[in-house]
């Protein structure tokens, strides 16, 4: 499948791109032209995957809408969206490995970090799991009996006592999140 990225160009000899403007990319009238981009292309795409085969697509079987950001580590792309799910995928292929329920809503990006993902949601839970694209090193219950990589428990969360709307961050070996109306900063034990 072929992307559709674009370049816009003033209608000269030597074509130059044109400068962004607020409501119209290309005035055709000015002698000015779009051309595609030959070296783009779009490598995959996830929205849907009917992973039970039932000729339905479930609510866990579809990417839903989202205001994060994905984050990427050794080739694992991980990316909540905003009923609460949490999709792990190659991101060379977009292979879905796992997804994870939080039961509320993810506002925030997650952070990976010494290969843990944290990731806070609107109930005041930070869960982390292991970067993994084994579910067994993440989750301790065994996947949903319809949805064979849909999990539900995660090894570790963290409770912040308020919604977590924001993306946790690491700086100088300190966590800091963010609830509703506090921050905090967590340090690990030095030994």
């Amino acid at each position: 499948m072929r992307g559709r990225w674009l370049f816009w160009f003033a209608g000269h000899r030597t074509p130059r791109p044109l400068p962004h403007r607020r409501l119209q990319a290309v005035n055709e009238d000015d002698g000015e032209t779009e051309i595609e981009n030959p070296n783009s292309a779009v490598i995959w795409h996830y929205a849907e995957n009917d992973f039970n085969q039932d000729g339905k697509i479930d609510l866990p079987e579809r990417f839903h809408r989202t205001i994060s950001t994905v984050a990427i580590k050794n080739d694992l792309l991980i990316a909540p969206d905003f009923i609460g799910l949490l999709h792990c995928l190659d991101a060379k292929t977009g292979k879905v490995h796992w997804l994870f329920d939080t039961y509320a809503h993810n506002w925030g990006s997650r952070l990976i970090v010494n290969d843990k993902i944290y990731l806070g949601d609107e109930d005041g839970d930070i869960t982390v799991f292991e970067l993994s694209k084994d579910p067994t090193k993440s989750f301790t219950d065994q996947p949903d009996r319809s949805h064979s990589l849909f999990f539900i428990r995660a090894r570790t969360e963290i409770k912040m006592h308020n919604s977590v709307y924001s993306t946790p961050i690491v700086a100088n070996n300190t966590l800091f999140i963010s609830n509703r109306n506090h921050l905090f900063a967590i340090e690990t034990e030095k030994e």
